[in-house]
Protein backbone atom coordinates (compact mmCIF):
# COMPACT_ATOMS: atom_id res chain seq x y z
CA UNK A 1 0.00 0.00 0.00
CA UNK A 2 1.35 3.67 -0.66
CA UNK A 3 1.50 6.20 1.49
CA UNK A 4 -1.38 7.93 -1.10
CA UNK A 5 -3.97 4.91 -0.47
CA UNK A 6 -5.29 4.31 3.25
CA UNK A 7 -8.12 1.29 4.24
CA UNK A 8 -11.44 1.43 4.74
CA UNK A 9 -13.94 -0.74 5.86
CA UNK A 10 -17.31 0.08 3.88
CA UNK A 11 -20.31 -0.63 5.41
CA UNK A 12 -23.75 -0.43 4.25
CA UNK A 13 -26.90 1.66 5.96
CA UNK A 14 -29.85 2.04 4.25
CA UNK A 15 -29.31 1.48 0.82
CA UNK A 16 -25.69 3.96 0.77
CA UNK A 17 -22.50 2.73 0.90
CA UNK A 18 -20.13 4.40 4.07
CA UNK A 19 -16.80 3.71 5.18
CA UNK A 20 -14.41 3.41 8.56
CA UNK A 21 -10.63 3.93 8.39
CA UNK A 22 -9.23 0.57 9.33
CA UNK A 23 -7.61 2.08 12.12
CA UNK A 24 -9.85 3.25 14.05
CA UNK A 25 -12.07 -0.40 13.58
CA UNK A 26 -10.85 -2.67 16.43
CA UNK A 27 -13.30 -5.59 15.04
CA UNK A 28 -16.63 -6.76 13.45
CA UNK A 29 -18.95 -8.85 15.30
CA UNK A 30 -22.18 -10.54 14.06
CA UNK A 31 -25.14 -9.17 15.73
CA UNK A 32 -25.94 -10.41 19.39
CA UNK A 33 -28.14 -9.53 22.39
CA UNK A 34 -27.78 -5.64 23.38
CA UNK A 35 -28.74 -5.14 26.70
CA UNK A 36 -30.73 -2.00 27.19
CA UNK A 37 -29.79 0.95 29.11
CA UNK A 38 -32.61 2.99 30.98
CA UNK A 39 -33.13 6.69 29.79
CA UNK A 40 -30.25 6.33 27.48
CA UNK A 41 -30.99 8.46 24.18
CA UNK A 42 -32.56 7.14 21.42
CA UNK A 43 -29.32 6.31 19.66
CA UNK A 44 -27.78 4.59 22.52
CA UNK A 45 -29.28 1.06 22.14
CA UNK A 46 -27.78 -0.47 25.11
CA UNK A 47 -24.49 -2.40 26.20
CA UNK A 48 -22.60 -5.48 24.69
CA UNK A 49 -20.10 -7.77 26.36
CA UNK A 50 -16.58 -8.23 24.07
CA UNK A 51 -14.24 -9.68 25.47
CA UNK A 52 -14.92 -8.44 29.36
CA UNK A 53 -15.43 -5.05 28.42
CA UNK A 54 -18.59 -3.28 28.42
CA UNK A 55 -19.37 -1.91 25.03
CA UNK A 56 -22.15 0.92 24.22
CA UNK A 57 -23.45 -0.16 20.83
CA UNK A 58 -25.16 3.26 18.87
CA UNK A 59 -27.45 2.83 16.13
CA UNK A 60 -25.56 4.38 13.31
CA UNK A 61 -28.95 4.66 11.16
CA UNK A 62 -31.12 6.80 14.54
CA UNK A 63 -27.39 8.58 14.96
CA UNK A 64 -27.94 10.04 11.42
CA UNK A 65 -31.65 10.88 11.44
CA UNK A 66 -32.12 7.61 9.19
CA UNK A 67 -35.20 5.44 9.48
CA UNK A 68 -35.21 2.45 11.94
CA UNK A 69 -34.63 -1.03 10.38
CA UNK A 70 -34.78 -4.47 11.95
CA UNK A 71 -31.49 -5.98 12.96
CA UNK A 72 -31.22 -8.74 9.85
CA UNK A 73 -28.26 -11.84 9.49
CA UNK A 74 -26.58 -9.35 7.23
CA UNK A 75 -26.36 -6.83 10.34
CA UNK A 76 -23.29 -6.12 11.85
CA UNK A 77 -21.59 -4.49 15.46
CA UNK A 78 -18.59 -2.49 14.25
CA UNK A 79 -16.26 -2.23 17.48
CA UNK A 80 -14.44 1.45 16.85
CA UNK A 81 -11.56 2.80 19.33
CA UNK A 82 -12.30 6.49 19.45
CA UNK A 83 -10.81 9.58 21.68
CA UNK A 84 -13.27 10.79 24.10
CA UNK A 85 -13.20 12.36 27.42
CA UNK A 86 -9.75 12.58 26.67
CA UNK A 87 -8.96 8.83 26.50
CA UNK A 88 -9.28 6.16 23.95
CA UNK A 89 -13.10 4.32 24.39
CA UNK A 90 -14.38 1.43 22.55
CA UNK A 91 -17.99 2.06 20.95
CA UNK A 92 -20.09 -0.59 18.97
CA UNK A 93 -21.85 0.78 15.54
CA UNK A 94 -24.76 -1.26 14.17
CA UNK A 95 -24.93 -1.33 10.78
CA UNK A 96 -26.77 -2.86 7.97
CA UNK A 97 -24.11 -4.55 6.77
CA UNK A 98 -20.26 -4.88 6.18
CA UNK A 99 -19.15 -5.12 2.64
CA UNK A 100 -15.31 -5.63 2.85
CA UNK A 101 -11.76 -3.85 3.78
CA UNK A 102 -10.62 -2.00 0.73
CA UNK A 103 -8.41 1.14 -0.28
CA UNK A 104 -9.29 4.77 -1.37
CA UNK A 105 -6.83 6.65 -3.42
CA UNK A 106 -7.11 9.58 -0.44
CA UNK A 107 -5.65 12.07 -3.12
CA UNK A 108 -9.46 11.14 -4.87
CA UNK A 109 -11.45 12.10 -1.90
CA UNK A 110 -13.41 14.58 -2.65
CA UNK A 111 -14.22 17.05 0.35
CA UNK A 112 -18.06 16.67 1.74
CA UNK A 113 -20.83 18.20 -0.26
CA UNK A 114 -22.59 21.44 1.16
CA UNK A 115 -25.89 20.65 -0.27
CA UNK A 116 -27.82 19.53 2.76
CA UNK A 117 -29.07 15.57 2.35
CA UNK A 118 -29.86 12.82 4.83
CA UNK A 119 -26.83 13.38 6.71
CA UNK A 120 -25.20 16.46 8.25
CA UNK A 121 -21.87 16.52 6.28
CA UNK A 122 -20.26 18.07 9.22
CA UNK A 123 -19.89 14.10 10.09
CA UNK A 124 -18.49 13.74 6.97
CA UNK A 125 -14.62 13.66 5.71
CA UNK A 126 -14.95 13.20 2.49
CA UNK A 127 -16.23 11.55 -0.47
CA UNK A 128 -14.61 8.14 -2.25
CA UNK A 129 -15.69 6.13 -5.40
CA UNK A 130 -14.89 2.30 -5.18
CA UNK A 131 -16.02 0.21 -8.24
CA UNK A 132 -18.35 3.18 -9.59
CA UNK A 133 -19.97 3.54 -6.53
CA UNK A 134 -19.43 6.50 -3.92
CA UNK A 135 -18.29 5.49 -0.47
CA UNK A 136 -18.97 8.77 1.68
CA UNK A 137 -16.09 8.20 4.22
CA UNK A 138 -17.08 8.81 8.13
CA UNK A 139 -15.08 11.48 10.27
CA UNK A 140 -15.88 9.30 13.40
CA UNK A 141 -14.83 11.09 16.13
CA UNK A 142 -16.62 14.55 14.72
CA UNK A 143 -19.90 12.51 14.55
CA UNK A 144 -19.71 10.81 18.21
CA UNK A 145 -17.65 13.90 20.25
CA UNK A 146 -21.78 15.70 19.80
CA UNK A 147 -22.34 14.00 22.23
CA UNK A 148 -19.65 12.72 24.41
CA UNK A 149 -21.95 13.60 27.47
CA UNK A 150 -24.81 10.74 26.49
CA UNK A 151 -22.12 8.30 25.64
CA UNK A 152 -19.86 9.31 28.59
CA UNK A 153 -23.33 8.31 30.95
CA UNK A 154 -23.60 5.14 28.31
CA UNK A 155 -20.18 3.94 29.03
CA UNK A 156 -20.22 4.55 33.22
CA UNK A 157 -23.61 2.09 33.28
Amino acid sequence: MTQDQSQFVTLGLDGEVFGLPVALVREILDYRHITKLPQAPAYVLGMIDVRGEAVPIIDLRAKLGLSSAAATEASRLIVVSIPLDGRESALGLLVDCVFEVTELDRDAIDPPPNVGGRWRSGCISGVGRRNGVFVVVFDLPRLLAEDDVALATARAA
